[in-house]
C-alpha cells in the first residue's frame, strides 16, 4: 500500500486513459486520502503516458515508489519518479559509505527489496554526508539539522507522518525533544499534540526530514509555513493553550488578569504580594518572567517549590555548581 506522497508523485506522470479511469482514480483517492477536489492528481499534458484502473491498482499493492530505500544489482539506492515501467535512481552507498548523487533511470524488474539492515546504512550514509531528499524536486539536497528554539516542519520519507511543532533539544542519539508539536491526521497516523515543553515523540533527525519555517511565508514541503505553523497554533487553541515565542514557553489562553483586578507575585525577599492590574510596564514585566499568578493559592504553591528548590541546592554535594542534568 502507498501514501498520499506516494501516490501522486506516481500519477503524477500519467493522465486516465479515459474519463472512467480518471473518475474511479479519482473517487479511490478522495475515500483513501480525502483529497480534495482541487488537488493535482494526474499529468497536465494531456500526451502524457495513460493509465487505466487495473495498471493503478496493480502499482498501488506492489508497485516502485518514490523515497523508497531499495536495492539495485549489489547496490542499496534512493528511488526517485518511479512508472510502471521504469525507476530514477536519485541516490547510490557507496563502498566507502559516501553517497552518489548522479541520477540515472533503471528498469523496475532492476530493483529489489533493501533489508532493515540496508535501510539503517543508508539512513546513517545521508546523515554523514549531510543530506537529505527533497519531496518535491525528488532529489537528494544538503541536510537541515534543526536547533534549540527553532520552528520546523517534519515529515518520514513516505511521507506517512507529517507535523509541526519548535524544537528544545538533540540528544545524543538524534532523538528530538519539542517543546510542544502537532501532527496532521494521515490514513495511518491519527493526529497527535503535544505541550509539556519537553515532548519525545520518537521522532529523530536521523531518519525524518525538517524543514525550518522561522520565515514567514515561504513554501515548504507540507504548504506556506504561515500556514503550518498557525495550525499547532489552532490545535493548542483546542485545549485552551498558547505558545509564546519571545519566551519559549505553553501558557495558558488568558495569563493576566482585566485592569482593576487582583493578581500576585513573589517578591525578591521570597514573599507573596497582591497588586492590581493597571497594565503597566511593571506588571507586563512580572507577566514576561513567569512572576505573575490569578490567585493567591497558585503564588504560594510556586513559592514553596522554589523554597524546596533552593533547599536542595544548597544542600548539594555539588554546591556552589549544578549537575547538566540539573539545568534541563
Amino acid at each position: 500500500m502507498k501514501s498520499q506522497f506516494q501516490t501522486l508523485s506516481f500519477l503524477s506522470n500519467y493522465a486516465p486513459k479515459t474519463s472512467l479511469d480518471a473518475e474511479f482514480i479519482n473517487s479511490f483517492l478522495v475515500q483513501r486520502f480525502q483529497i480534495t477536489p482541487k488537488t493535482p492528481v494526474f499529468a497536465p499534458n494531456s500526451d502524457t503516458n495513460l493509465i487505466d484502473v487495473q495498471s493503478f491498482v496493480s502499482w498501488f499493492e506492489s508497485g516502485l515508489n518514490a523515497l523508497k530505500i531499495a536495492r539495485f544489482k549489489n547496490e542499496t539506492v534512493l528511488l526517485g519518479v518511479c512508472t510502471l515501467e521504469t525507476c530514477e535512481i536519485i541516490g547510490t552507498l557507496l563502498e566507502d559509505g559516501t553517497l552518489n548523487t548522479e541520477v540515472h533511470t533503471v528498469s523496475k524488474e532492476e530493483i529489489t527489496d533493501a533489508t532493515e539492515e540496508d535501510i539503517q546504512k543508508f539512513y546513517d550514509a545521508l546523515f554523514e554526508n549531510n543530506l537529505q531528499p527533497d519531496p518535491n524536486k525528488l532529489r537528494l539536497v544538503p541536510k537541515y539539522i534543526p536547533n534549540p528554539g527553532d520552528r520546523v516542519i517534519f515529515y518520514n520519507y513516505s511521507l506517512e507522518v507529517q507535523g509541526v511543532g519548535v524544537v528544545r533539544h538533540i540528544d545524543s542519539e538524534h532523538d528530538v525533544m519539542f517543546y510542544c508539536y502537532f501532527t496532521y491526521p494521515t490514513p495511518d497516523h491519527p493526529k497527535q499534540i503535544g505541550y509539556s515543553l519537553a515532548e519525545t515523540p520518537g521522532y529523530d533527525v536521523r531518519t525524518m526530514v525538517f524543514e525550518n519555517i522561522d520565515q514567514d511565508n515561504i513554501s515548504t514541503t507540507l504548504g506556506n509555513s504561515t500556514s503550518c505553523f498557525r495550525r499547532l497554533g489552532k490545535e493548542l487553541e483546542k485545549v485552551g493553550k498558547v505558545w509564546k515565542n519571545k519566551t519559549l514557553r505553553i501558557e495558558p489562553l488568558e495569563v493576566k488578569v482585566p485592569i482593576g483586578e487582583t493578581y500576585f507575585y513573589i517578591t525578591d525577599k521570597m514573599e507573596v504580594r497582591q497588586e492590581k492590574e493597571k497594565g503597566t510596564p511593571t506588571s507586563h514585566f512580572r507577566y514576561l518572567s513567569g512572576n505573575y499568578f490569578t490567585t493567591h493559592k497558585a503564588a504560594m504553591t510556586m513559592l514553596n517549590r522554589f523554597n524546596e528548590m533552593l533547599r536542595d541546592y544548597l544542600a548539594s554535594d555539588k554546591w556552589p555548581e549544578l549537575d547538566d542534568k540539573d539545568n534541563d
